[in-house]
């Protein structure tokens, strides 16, 4: 007797709907892309008991005659795909013919739908219950389409178990709806959950209004405009400045020809684009959207169609990190630090608001409507809806009052008006120094309030953009040893050595291999001269095996000048005279990026004028 045998179709159906069905969030974006294939300006979503006992998408598209309706739930059975070659370039969000037939079999399921050239009295109404038909009906119906799907997994007891609190599952549901209306601002989009409206956005002209209508005023300006083009391939959108981070991805949108994806190449790219910006635990706020011929990217790579592949990988990886840095290079701005007495902001739309915190940016609340962080995760802040004159480190300090809190003052700073402020966001050539505190941070004030300055992580910013430059334009100041160093490593320690060397040569190490897994140290940079080699090196190449991707030229180049930087910069508890507080301040501001150092850290805080006046009761 064959111990192969064939799975009767119910049980076949069922193991095809886990790769199509994962939870409720899965149903509403299958039926979410129908709606939008169907060209529908209006999509309605409804849910109950975070889409576990009732789920419900309701659009004006064009709708479907009662054959077609039927027909629909037979699995491969679709209007999008006609030949095999179609499927080299897919237009529609949906094409396999898998959606409907699948969550039919795990739930209770009621279509009602009307074709254009059906009369408004000849809809069809289709139930369907676990993957049997139970009727079908002629019902009045004015346009488009409507999907009821009720009782998920009741009949597959083990996925039901599986599924997460309704908060989680309904927090899932709301993202999703948000990725679709951010992606076709041209249509409405609402969403109810329990009868309590969460959010609906009518259409608007441009994604900017999107984000306005979705997220509001104050996260949108703390964004900067992303784009770029090469050949045939578009990227467009947002991202964030460096200041505004997020301790998980739920705030990175992907799109490519405007459909959701989840891609490693592009957030490789957008991880790159931040590696000196902000710190490597943290994720940026991303909206982007990658536009290409529909030949030009491979979207049947999963059933569930957020997996895709593009034909020119690194066409499309190189555009979006130029892009994101061009972007980011131009923003240069400083986040302004307030102190909040209203607990809550009021967002653009119902139901939606912006949790405040006792300390929070003016450009961005910390919250926004829809941050989409599953509950485990609400506890975080950020969670809930970056020639040396400092090498001279004995100077004496400047011969200012210091009193026991470490700060020293210039007689003056309460004398006259803080110098004008120039237009643009980082222009500090009006700040004026005031003094230092605990040897660590420098003070300033301008026109629009007080700055405070970490001084080792703006002078590691200045280092590395220093060297880096230096690197490129191989002019890097080398220093001989007069008795080469040996040194001994790790075995795991001289694989990476051994891909790494000819960048180190470019940066100043003349390293070459002395046996077994020793090395020969000849000459250093001339700013390291003065570290322990072993030290040096050992901390590059950690580094470099920390680093999760390929190791390339960039990577390895970049983590030498982060490293030299580092150890290169003025250290915390460090006095300094006036004079070079000013050169800090002054080489930072010609820096591509002075508000983070190398490693993500912030480099200057801003406390308004008026938050300082408003604290001492003058307003």
């Amino acid at each position: 007797m064959s111990k192969i045998k064939v799975l009767p179709e119910t049980l076949a159906n069922k193991i095809a709907a886990g790769e199509i069905v994962e939870r409720p969030a899965s149903v509403v974006k299958e039926l979410l892309e129908n709606s939008v294939d169907a060209g529908a300006g209006s999509v309605a979503a409804a849910v109950q008991s975070g889409g576990k006992r009732l789920l419900q998408v309701r659009d004006d598209g064009e709708g479907m005659t009662q054959d077609d309706a039927i027909l629909a739930f037979e699995h491969h059975a679709t209007s999008k795909l006609q030949t095999a070659e179609d499927l080299n370039a897919i237009a529609t969000l949906g094409f396999r013919g898998e959606a409907l037939p699948s969550m039919a079999s795990i739930s209770r399921l009621v279509l009602r739908t009307r074709h254009p050239s059906d009369p408004a009295a000849a809809g069809t109404e289709v139930e369907i219950q676990g993957g049997t038909l139970r009727s079908v009906k002629t019902v009045p119906w004015e346009k488009g389409t409507e999907v009821t799907v009720r009782d998920l997994f009741f009949n597959v007891p083990a996925r039901r178990k599986f599924l997460r609190s309704n908060d989680t599952e309904l927090g899932h549901i709301t993202r999703l709806v948000t990725h679709y209306a951010l992606a076709h601002p041209e249509m409405r989009f609402s969403l109810e959950s329990d009868g309590r409206a969460l959010f609906d956005v009518v259409p608007v002209p441009t994604l900017k209004d999107r984000i306005y209508q979705l997220f509001g005023e104050g996260f949108l300006e703390n964004l900067v405009e992303v784009s770029g083009r090469a050949g045939n391939v578009e990227v467009y959108g947002f991202s964030s400045r460096p200041h505004e981070q997020k301790t998980n991805p739920y705030s990175q949108f992907f799109y490519v020809n405007r459909r959701m994806v989840r891609d490693k190449l592009i957030a490789s790219a957008v991880r790159q684009a931040y590696r000196n910006c902000i710190p490597a635990s943290a994720y940026p706020v991303v909206l982007l959207f990658v536009q290409l011929p529909f030949d030009e990217v491979d979207v049947n790579a999963h059933p569930a169609k957020t997996e895709i592949r593009f034909r020119q990988q690194g066409l499309v990886h190189d555009l979006i990190l130029d892009a994101i840095q061009r972007a980011l290079v131009g923003s240069k701005s400083i986040p302004i630090y307030e102190h909040r007495s209203d607990a809550w902001q009021e967002a653009p739309i119902p139901g939606s608001n912006f949790p405040g915190s006792p300390w929070t940016t003016r450009s961005a609340p910390e919250s926004t409507p829809f941050d989409f962080t599953p509950p485990s995760a609400a506890a975080d802040p950020f969670q809930r809806a970056f020639n040396y004159p400092f090498r001279d480190e004995t100077s004496a300090p400047p011969e200012y009052p210091q009193d026991h809190h470490g700060l020293r003052i210039r007689p003056d700073m309460l004398l006259g008006a803080p110098t004008e402020l120039a237009a643009s966001p980082f222009d500090l050539s009006g700040a004026r120094i005031l003094g230092q505190i605990h040897d660590s941070y420098v003070i300033a004030n301008d026109s629009r309030g007080l700055l405070i300055i970490d001084q080792h992580v703006a002078h590691e910013r200045i280092l590395y953009e220093k060297h880096a430059q230096a690197v490129r334009q191989q002019s890097v100041e080398v220093q001989g040893l007069l008795v080469p160093v040996a040194l001994e490593l790790p075995p795991h320690q001289t694989v990476i050595l051994d891909r790494s060397l000819p960048e180190l040569r470019r940066s100043g190490f003349q390293v070459e291999r002395f046996g077994g897994n020793s090395i020969l140290v000849r000459s250093v940079p001339a700013v390291a001269k003065d570290y322990d080699c072993q030290k040096v090196l050992s901390e590059i190449l950690e580094g470099l095996e920390s680093e999760d991707r390929t190791l390339d030229v960039d990577r390895i180049r970049d983590r030498i000048a982060v490293s030299m930087a580092c150890r290169g910069a003025i250290k915390v508890h460090m006095p300094l005279a006036m004079e070079k507080m000013q050169w800090l301040l002054d080489e930072l501001c010609k820096t591509k990026i002075p508000t983070n150092c190398p490693h993500g850290r912030p480099i200057i805080l801003r406390f308004s004028l008026y938050e300082i006046e408003r604290n001492f009761g003058r307003i």
